[in-house]
């Protein structure tokens, strides 16, 4: 791997020396979706968005992009509903049973990630394409469950009915629940794919600066899961019934379970040229011998 790391890395250097070179700045925004065999839960788009510096290299109509990117989405998942129930003895000695339901709850994934792509393609006319891989580490990933939550009392058959809709005594009827963590995901290869449009802003084809903006989509190889060993919600019953929950991803074992990452979004990135290697004229700063000064010209290569 490190031979094919400096193969690549001289024949960059090689491909410069005869090639326009351009530096910029990138943005762009992105869809979501997360690829799971994950039971109980339902993937949904989430939304997000990058920004980077980038380096690109143009050799006749030969492309090599890198650069370096940061990147933020927010992850969804729905989850199923999940009971819940204890037995208690109520303020009268009465035992009944604590019953509840959390439904409707959806797990949010917030990720930062740091991002180097390494793509090649080729450009026509207006008309540009690169395909290749990114390298991607997670940063920072915090989590957002939210649910509603209603309870009831079971008397197991003394009453009629059941205790709903009585929260002096603790039954709530979709109560609100939300709860804040942390969680932690794996590096990432993503293979890219990008397709679209160029212009130059100034009318030249070369030394003047380039608007690039195109589709792009990105699927990673590799399983993102950490996991953990939390429960899928953790219940305090010493104030009624109040629930944490944790993410599912930090309730299960990556030897189980894979997670894989899908995007696709629209990117737009300002190209500034640095040099023209490919003038055809070229300064030369020369000595003259006959009458012991310097001269400039320009030089025909």
């Amino acid at each position: 791997m490190k031979r094919v790391y400096i193969i690549l890395i001289f024949s960059v250097l090689v491909l410069a020396v005869n090639a326009q070179n351009y530096f910029g700045v990138s943005l762009g925004l992105l869809t979501t979706y997360q690829l799971d065999n994950v039971d109980n839960t339902t993937a949904r788009l989430g939304g997000g968005g990058e920004i980077g510096a980038i380096y690109q290299l143009q050799r006749n109509n030969f492309l090599f992009q890198t650069g370096l990117g940061f990147n933020y989405s927010v992850s969804i998942l729905g989850v199923d509903s999940m009971p819940l129930s204890a037995n208690m003895i109520d303020t009268e000695g009465t035992p009944f049973t604590y019953k509840g339901i959390v439904y409707d709850r959806v797990d949010r994934a917030n990720v930062t990630e740091l991002s180097v792509p390494l793509m090649l393609g080729f450009n026509i006319s207006s008309f540009y394409a690169l395909i290749g891989a990114k390298f991607v580490y997670p940063l920072m990933t915090t989590t957002r469950q939210t649910a509603l939550l209603t309870t009831y009392g079971d008397y197991n058959g003394m009453f009629y009915e059941d205790f709903f809709d009585m929260p002096q005594h603790g039954y709530a009827n979709a109560q609100p629940a939300k709860t804040i963590g942390q969680t932690d995901f794996s590096y990432d290869v993503r293979a890219c794919v990008e397709l679209g449009g160029r212009w130059s802003l100034s009318g030249k084809k070369s030394l003047s600066s380039q608007l690039q903006v195109g589709l792009f989509a990105e699927y990673g190889v590799l399983n993102t899961l950490k996991g953990g060993n939390n429960n899928l919600v953790d219940v305090d019953y010493s104030k009624y019934m109040s629930v944490k929950m944790n993410h599912i991803y930090t309730t299960l074992s990556p030897s189980l379970a894979s997670v894989y990452n899908l995007r696709i979004g629209l990117r737009a990135s300002l190209l500034f040229p640095v040099a023209d290697f490919n003038s055809k004229h070229k300064k030369c700063m020369c000595i003259d011998y006959v009458n012991r000064k310097y001269s400039v010209y320009r030089k025909r290569r």
